[in-house]
């Protein structure tokens, strides 16, 4: 109950907040957090989860409106309801499909640059009102700066003042703790002092909030026939994206830190009812809250009650204060917003990013720059595709390796070269999964290494465990002109999975299934075995050296660390 009231609290004036970012009345935001906080907490197996309107979802929701009607604003509540559903619908059917697992692929990097552009984003879009600036709805960053650059003479000082002082208020509060009321206490300080300014004589006008009817949100399906453009499918889909990504990301960080569990799945069935509900009832998308989230886990949330209690508890306040909200002001939103904007951006995990890993700075600055230019929903699915084009360039990537005997029984790894297969024991070692992109590579190196004439070839795949049948059929050609010129191949490392996979597939109709040689519980174990076995094939072909296998030219191993069976250097 005490987690309720706190998170209530804050709910009201950031959720009327977050409709303001959506350029959308306050009442759908109040609506969204009613509606959407009650259905999540009937269905959600998080006791920390407070799902609600959201300052990404929001961004992303007002970058879709203003590309799909800019110059309708009067439509975008039906728009949004209608987003609300589609996102539901969108959600439900990747639960159904089990997709939630797929969340861990998403680049860390793609959320970093999501919320450092919403940062970016809510400055543009909230710094007119802040300011008093009437201004035209915009998708675009740059149009919008440049819109309050051409307006700057039109400052309303009655506006900036009420900003800053909300925004440093807020600011301020936040140093006393999450759990202190901060954005509730300067919201209700500010409309305070509009409501006793007229009493004092001072003729200062603000421009307010629209007014939020005394009633409770009810079933409302939005009325659209506008066309389905692909911004509004897209821009659903985005939306749908991430609210999956937001929502499972928190909900198992906190569940992580309260020692539980959640299931995924049913953590979706709740985020699309929520949203289908929210749709239905005059309110606009949603996703977990981040931080009214993170105030429930400090208030000390047990159960999912404390989310329902929250919901009524904001219905509450929404039935009891509602003509009381006349008294606040745009800017006062503005302010709250650009205080929370710049709370929600880790900029040490920034700096982090831009400073030290190259592949995730690519993907951060790409969605940055994107968002300068395109809809906040448009440079997410960029930053996405190029996440994942990345992933799979380096996923691609062929780990195949010699192993040379170096002094005692150490191994190095050395790349294949163009002396790789002219020892009459030749031990190869390959890393990670081989995909289907992997196939004619695999069998392109093979097939060098094997026209070399080496006798055996040891092909090692401890650290292999997945193999596409791509793979198999290649290497499976390959080892049979092999096998024909009078070679012999012997994998060795094989998990039982992999060794089963490759008895039953061509591999172990073509080699006999001794030279499949499983793992065993000694370290090197098989390696051993298969090692023992290649000199034996090929002793009586070769010449008397003391080793069949290539020697390392490095001579500094230090024989007494290698005492480990089949130890290596990396």
């Amino acid at each position: 109950m005490q987690a309720g009231v706190t998170v209530a609290l804050v709910a009201v004036p950031q959720c009327m907040g977050f409709a303001a970012i959506a350029g959308l009345p306050p009442a759908m935001g109040l609506y969204s957090a009613v509606v959407m906080g009650l259905v999540n907490g009937l269905m959600t197996t998080s006791s920390k989860s407070i799902i609600g309107p959201a300052i990404t979802i929001s961004s992303m929701v007002y970058g879709v409106l203003a590309s799909v009607a800019r110059d309708e604003p009067a439509s975008w509540p039906a728009i949004a309801g209608l987003l609300a559903i589609m996102v539901g619908g969108f959600t439900l059917i990747l639960a159904i499909l089990r997709v939630g697992d797929l969340v861990r692929f998403v680049s860390r990097s793609v959320l970093v640059g999501l919320t450092v552009g919403v940062g970016i984003l809510i400055f543009g879009a909230q710094l007119g009102p802040f300011m008093g600036i009437p201004l035209e709805r915009e998708p675009r960053l740059v149009t919008m700066l440049f819109n309050i650059v051409k307006q700057a003479g039109n400052v309303s000082w009655a506006d900036l003042l009420m900003g800053t002082a909300t925004m440093l208020m807020v600011i301020a509060g936040g140093k006393l703790g999450r759990r202190f009321p901060a954005a509730f206490v300067a919201i209700v300080l500010g409309g305070a002092m509009v409501w006793l300014l007229p009493l004092l004589g001072a003729n200062v006008e603000l421009a307010r909030i629209e007014a939020i009817p005394r009633e409770l949100p009810a079933l409302n399906v939005p009325a659209y026939h506008g066309p389905f453009w692909t911004d509004l499918v897209f821009g659903a889909a985005a939306i749908t994206l991430v609210g999956i990504i937001q929502t499972l990301a928190l909900s198992k960080a906190f569940a992580a830190k309260a020692g539980t569990r959640i299931q995924p799945r049913r953590e979706l069935l709740a985020l699309g009812c929520s949203n289908l509900a929210a749709g239905a009832c005059g309110g606009f998308p949603g996703a977990e809250s981040m931080s009214r989230s993170a105030i429930n886990d400090m208030a000390g949330a047990r159960s999912r009650w404390a989310g329902i209690f929250c919901a009524l508890i904001t219905a509450g306040i929404v039935l009891i204060a509602a003509p009381l909200f006349q008294y606040i002001t745009k800017s006062a939103i503005a302010g709250l917003m650009l205080a929370t904007a710049w709370s929600v951006v880790d900029w040490h995990e920034v700096r982090e990013i831009l400073t030290s890993a190259r592949h995730d700075r690519i993907v951060l600055l790409t969605t940055l720059g994107c968002l300068l230019v395109l809809p906040i929903h448009w440079a997410v699915m960029i930053g996405l595709a190029a996440s994942i084009a990345i992933f799979l360039r380096r996923a691609s990537r062929l780990h195949l390796v010699e192993m040379v005997a170096g002094q005692g029984r150490a191994f190095l790894e050395h790349p294949i070269d163009q002396e790789t297969g002219r020892s009459p024991v030749t031990m190869l070692q390959v890393e990670g999964p081989l995909f289907f992109a992997h196939a004619e590579e695999v069998a392109e190196t093979l097939k060098t290494v094997f026209e070399r004439n080496t006798l055996v070839t040891i092909l090692r795949m401890r650290r292999t465990q997945q193999i596409d049948f791509s793979v198999i059929a290649e290497m499976n050609r390959v080892v049979q002109r092999y096998l024909a010129a009078g070679g012999q191949l012997i994998i060795c490392g094989l998990s039982p999975r992999m060794h089963n996979e490759l008895l039953r597939g061509p591999l172990g109709r073509t080699l006999d299934p001794k030279y499949l040689l499983p793992t065993t519980r000694k370290v090197f174990g098989s390696a051993h075995a298969a090692i023992e076995l290649a000199e034996r094939i090929a002793r009586p072909q070769a010449d008397a050296a003391p080793c069949l296998l290539r020697q390392s030219e490095e001579s500094s191993v230090d024989e007494s660390k290698s005492e480990a069976a089949w130890s290596y250097n990396i």
